[in-house]
């Protein structure tokens, strides 16, 4: 960021504004047009050249996943299923294969694929609805207080994950 003449990178605060973020993980644009408009809107401000290698180290932003953390929930499991329900827009999936998660879950609900996001009611009812649950068949896991809260107030059995320890011990003490 300094490098391009910046004092603090305004990449974020645009990318995840309500403005861009929503139509992206709701299915109403795509990836590639959420990057774009991103990119535009940054070059107003910045200028082309400096929009473009922001956007363009974002796209090289490599993911960190805790495959140990993920292995312990699978074995904690057994019998049921994992699924990630997720905000996300149309490259999760390729994102899912070339971070070797592809695989990982039973099922996938994707905020842009069924055109609503987290924490809107209506996401829980469609999730429960595409995998045939009810509420007091499956315990929700998220990292955004809104997202979990929304999920408490439909009675599903919830947890604001905060640590690898505190998560596997509600879902030991959840899924036995």
């Amino acid at each position: 960021v300094a490098s391009l003449g910046l004092e603090s990178n305004p990449l974020f605060p645009c990318a995840f504004s309500e403005r861009h973020l929503l139509p992206a993980i709701t299915g109403r644009i795509s990836h590639e047009e959420w990057c774009d408009n991103v990119r535009f809107d940054l070059s107003k401000d910045y200028g082309r050249d400096v929009a473009e290698k922001l956007v363009k180290k974002w796209y090289s932003l490599e993911s960190e996943i805790d495959y140990d953390f993920l292995t312990k929930i699978r074995s904690q499991l057994s019998c049921r299923q994992l699924v990630l329900v997720t905000n996300a827009t149309s490259r999760l999936n390729d994102d899912l294969h070339s971070a070797g998660l592809g695989g990982e879950f039973d099922k996938v609900i994707n905020s842009s694929e069924i055109g609503v996001a987290k924490p809107a009611l209506s996401y829980f009812h469609i999730a429960l609805k595409k995998l045939n649950v009810s509420k007091d068949d499956c315990v929700f896991i998220d990292d955004t207080p809104k997202n979990v809260e929304a999920a408490r107030s439909l009675g599903i059995d919830s947890l604001l994950h905060s640590n690898t320890q505190e998560t596997l011990q509600f879902i030991e003490e959840k899924c036995a």
